[in-house]
């Protein structure tokens, strides 16, 4: 091919001829199409109560695609909606960024001292997203291997973990206690049921993220979509002039509960 390309140069210059290199232009599509995840709303909002409503399946078959198109039209997004309720008005509201939830939860390692003179070691297998956890202990801590195993099981809610121990053997199989206790501003635990105990620090770590819808985005008006009998549909919606924020998210709601949460994306 270059040797056809050298070959015309050449013919064309010996005829007078001015030899023009032309680039093709890009196609408008080019200009950057991105695929945005949708979440079910439980999986990134959990409090307040999101996720009563979610419809297992439709955030994998569903798609959200952003277009940066040339010309005046600055971004458009397009909404292919399937795994839905069929016949169902759904309403789309376009929103500012969010952060995504991450509820509180409990380091599975850490340290239990019993009246300022006891020392266990506390390893957690089983962390539950209600605050349920169950794991195994060991005393004295760092004693390898345990001369006391303990079957540890318990329940973080809210601030007060409740805190269970049956000992495994060799010494006082059989034996078993439940502690009560207080979390503190620094992720320790405080008891005082039914002795004076306590947990080192960051043992439960905090919740984090946001914990409810943050908007629409300024001068965006929330619409609608009507599903068909198969529970497909789909929305498009042009940003036209100017973008109204950075960052931006997309939220779907049904029946008055929001069911479907876009990945934060860059507008």
């Amino acid at each position: 091919m270059k040797k056809l390309f050298t070959f015309l140069a050449v013919f064309m210059a010996g005829m007078g001829l001015v030899l023009t290199t032309v680039y093709a232009k890009k196609a408008d599509n080019d200009a950057g199409a991105m695929f945005i995840d949708w979440n079910l709303s439980g999986d990134v909002m959990p409090v307040p109560p999101y996720g009563s409503s979610d419809i297992i399946g439709s955030d994998t078959a569903s798609k959200l695609i952003l277009n940066h198109p040339q010309g005046r039209v600055v971004a458009n997004l397009t909404g292919v909606m399937k795994g839905l309720n069929p016949n169902t008005v759904y309403t789309v509201y376009l929103s500012k960024t969010y952060t995504p939830y991450v509820p509180q939860t409990i380091s599975p390692d850490w340290t239990w001292t019993v009246l300022n003179t006891y020392f266990h070691d506390i390893h957690l297998t089983t962390i539950n997203p209600d605050g349920t956890f169950s794991g195994t202990g060991g005393y004295p801590s760092g004693a390898n291997p345990y001369q006391t195993t303990e079957i540890i099981e318990g329940q973080l809610i809210g601030n007060t973990m409740t805190l269970k121990t049956t000992y495994n053997g060799p010494y006082n199989p059989g034996y078993s206690v439940t502690a009560t206790g207080i979390v503190q501003a620094d992720g320790s635990v405080i008891g005082t049921v039914p002795w004076s105990w306590f947990t080192s620090g960051g043992v439960v770590v905090p919740a984090t993220g946001s914990t409810g819808w943050p908007g629409l985005l300024t001068g965006v008006k929330a619409f609608t979509f009507t599903t068909d009998e198969f529970g497909n549909g789909s929305w498009h919606y042009n940003f036209k002039d100017t973008i109204p924020a950075d960052f931006a998210s997309v939220w779907i709601n049904g029946g008055g509960k929001t069911i479907l949460i876009s990945d934060p994306f860059e507008l």
